[in-house]
């Protein structure tokens, strides 16, 4: 009975999902505060350490389109005069095992190298996953805030 009791206890310790930490919201906060000073101080391969391989995003002037980021294509345009100023806002954390959901206010600006630009604020919603022990964004969607819009 006691060793049946015993691998009972091992299979659902192996088997049962990671239990999340108080921690892991502030590290989860901490990751995208550092995420977004990679956009601000123009550091491509910032931004890229808090990205899984295969991320992908709704972002802001892409309409419906979601494609993979580019680190190369990224540094391109921070090196040519693209400037971001940003931060985030209303943080709120949701973890759930080795997942994440952040939702914030994105609130700031953005000039892109062909000199056209970008005022916030945005909703800002991230899938994250922890990948080795480092949460990481799987996904993003970005969304200006319309002021007046329905249901604000």
């Amino acid at each position: 009975m006691k060793t049946l009791l015993i691998a009972a206890m091992v299979a659902i310790i192996t088997f049962a999902p990671a239990i999340a930490t108080a921690d892991d919201e502030d590290d989860v906060i901490a990751a995208m505060q550092d995420y977004i000073s990679g956009w601000n101080t123009g550091d491509a391969a910032k931004v890229a350490e808090h990205l899984t391989s295969d991320a992908t995003a709704f972002a802001q002037g892409t309409g419906l389109a979601m494609g993979a980021f580019n680190q190369a294509n990224l540094q391109n345009g921070m090196d040519n005069g693209g400037i971001w100023n940003l931060s985030f806002r209303d943080m709120k954390v949701q973890v759930y095992g080795d997942t994440a959901i952040f939702t914030a206010y994105e609130v700031g600006n953005i000039r892109f190298p062909n000199g056209n630009g970008s005022q916030g604020p945005w909703r800002y919603t991230a899938v994250l996953v922890k990948q080795g022990g480092v949460w990481k964004q799987a996904h993003r969607h970005t969304s200006p805030l319309r002021t007046g819009a329905p249901g604000q």
